[in-house]
This record gives structure tokens, C-alpha cells and sequence, in this order.
């Protein structure tokens, strides 16, 4: 909109539509994207339940050039969206293995449900309801060369649709058409490689196969990026729905805005540190932006995240 004189809307392969910038914005031009009007996902006050899954004073080693946490605590509670800010490398991914199961604390502990947690693994993460919408679909979320019902098993074909060192294909099949059928997956069907499609499609996928399951915690990594409005508002309206029946969902965003909609309370990361929780509406983008270039950590908060 910014450089541009004219635009022209390709949907499914089709010109639709040719705009004058001067006489277009861009409530039309996504409407003419997706075929419909775009209508914002609504979110609304959830009242939280209890916590399912805490952190506390968890510590992570540093791998690299990513930093690990440093003594973080967190509770993820029952009906309630925590959104994570911050800018990338500042402990997302430490956060994100931790949640998922693929690290354990250094130092600290996890507490699930009540119970303390030993011996953390990937496997434990998934039995416990803990499910995920990996940062990267294509490196962590899917096997390009396996099709879309081989995909739709990957995390849960042991607990689901195994029977005595056996996958029962036809069970996996008629999972993966339900996801595909209800999540809007345009595809040929459940034998397609998922490699043949789009972005949207193939995080439809993987958001169907996780919500299918019924999870009580849903970890959601940049669950949008680089997907078009259209795939943007239908992968919040689940989040919000999943939210509404329950779920705990933390969402790890880089998009200031996408934070700012959805999550019910907000924390801040920069350096393996988490800043107190900020309910949704009590701070500005500058303020967040403060806290993500640094700034707050090493001044006493009150309890509400204002400086003592």
C-alpha cells in the first residue's frame, strides 16, 4: 500500500480483482483475498482456572547463541491465553523445549497438575496432554515426504493409534479426514504429500491434528507467521475456542499486536528472563517494548508490574 499505485488480487490461482491503491485499503483487499469479509477473531475475559502447568524457579543452560532461561516462574492456567514478547533469541526456543518436553530445568522444577515432574521427556509431554504448534511447520511440525495421515499421527501415533506394535491405518486415515474435513485443509486428500501444500494448509493441519486431541495445554509457537488474513483469523478463532473450553494456551509471538489481542495476561522475555505477568490492556506497546529491550529487570515490581 505504501509504494505501490495498483494491486492485483490473486485467489486459488485466479486474478479477482484490480485496485487503485488511492481507492482501496486493506479491510478490501483482504476481503478480496479470502473470498468473504475478514471478521477479527473475538476474545473476551476469561476468568482462569487453576494452574496446570508451572514453572518455578526454573533454570535452562544456555546452548549456543541461545540463551537459556534464568530462574523463570510461570503458571499457565485453566481457560486462560499467557502470551510470551519478546524479540527472537531471547529464550523462546528454551521455553518452547521446555513446555514440550525436549529439555528439562538445570535447576528449579516443573510441577503438572500439582505433581512434581521427574525425568521430563517428549513422550511424558504428550500423555499429560500437553500439545504443540511448533515455531517452524516445515523443520519441527512436518515430513515433507510423508503424507498428510502419516503427519497427522506423528506426535500420537504410539498412544493413539498403535495396538500392540501395530498402527491401525484405517483409525489413522479416518483421523486424518476429520481433520482435514474440519479444519479446512484444501487438499486432494489424506494420501497427498504434505510438501505439496501451501503454508496455511499445512498449519491447518497441524492445528487440527493438536485440537482433534483435546489437549489441556496447548503450546503455540508463531502459530501465524507468514500465513495470509484469512488463515491468520481462523487459527485465532481456534485458539480462542480452545481456550473457552479450558485449555491453558501459551502463545509465543514476535507480533507485538497478535500478543496484545489474544493473551489474557502478558509476560515479557529478553535474555532468559520473564517479566512479571501484565493483565490484557493495563500496558501500551512502548511499555512491552521497554521491557523487551531490557529495561524493568533489574528494577522491584509490585505485583501488578509497576516499578516499586
Amino acid at each position: 500500500m505504501a509504494i505501490s499505485d495498483r494491486v492485483l488480487v490473486l485467489r486459488h490461482g485466479r486474478l479477482v480483482a484490480e485496485r487503485l491503491s488511492a481507492d482501496t485499503d486493506s479491510d478490501e483487499l483482504a476481503a478480496l483475498m479470502v473470498g468473504a469479509d475478514v471478521v477479527p477473531a473475538k476474545f473476551v475475559a476469561n476468568t482462569p482456572g487453576p494452574a496446570l502447568l508451572q514453572l518455578r524457579d526454573v533454570t535452562t543452560p544456555t546452548i549456543g547463541a541461545a540463551p537459556g532461561l534464568q530462574r523463570v516462574s510461570l503458571d499457565l492456567a485453566a481457560g486462560q491465553i499467557t502470551g510470551l514478547a519478546g524479540v527472537s533469541g531471547n529464550g523462546q526456543a528454551a521455553l518452547s523445549d521446555l513446555v514440550s518436553g525436549l529439555i528439562s530445568p538445570q535447576t528449579g522444577s516443573l510441577v503438572l497438575n500439582g505433581g512434581d515432574i521427574a525425568n521430563w521427556t517428549p513422550r511424558k509431554a504428550i500423555t499429560a496432554g500437553i500439545a504443540r504448534i511448533p515455531e517452524d511447520r516445515h523443520k519441527t511440525g512436518t515430513i515433507a515426504d510423508f503424507d498428510l495421515t502419516e503427519n497427522a499421527i506423528l506426535e500420537t501415533y504410539a498412544t493413539r493409534f498403535s495396538h500392540r506394535g501395530w498402527l491401525d491405518w484405517r483409525a489413522a486415515r479416518d483421523f486424518a479426514k476429520t481433520v482435514i474435513a474440519g479444519y479446512d485443509v484444501r487438499c486432494p486428500g489424506p494420501d497427498t504429500r504434505i510438501r505439496l501444500l501451501s503454508g496455511g494448509n499445512m498449519q491447518k493441519l497441524i492445528l487440527g491434528r493438536v485440537l482433534e486431541q483435546a489437549p489441556q495445554i496447548i503450546l503455540a509457537n508463531q502459530p501465524v507467521r507468514g500465513l495470509d488474513i484469512g488463515a491468520v483469523t481462523y487459527v485465532h478463532e481456534q485458539l480462542a475456542k480452545a481456550c473457552a473450553r479450558g485449555a491453558a494456551v501459551l502463545l509465543i509471538s514476535e507480533d507485538l499486536d497478535e500478543i496484545m489481542q489474544l493473551s489474557d495476561v502478558i509476560h515479557v522475555i529478553s535474555e532468559g528472563r520473564l517479566s512479571p505477568g501484565f493483565a490484557r490492556g493495563s500496558k501500551q506497546p512502548e511499555d512491552l517494548g521497554a521491557w523487551m529491550a531490557g529495561h524493568g529487570f533489574d528494577t522491584p515490581q509490585t505485583e501488578d508490574g509497576h516499578a516499586a
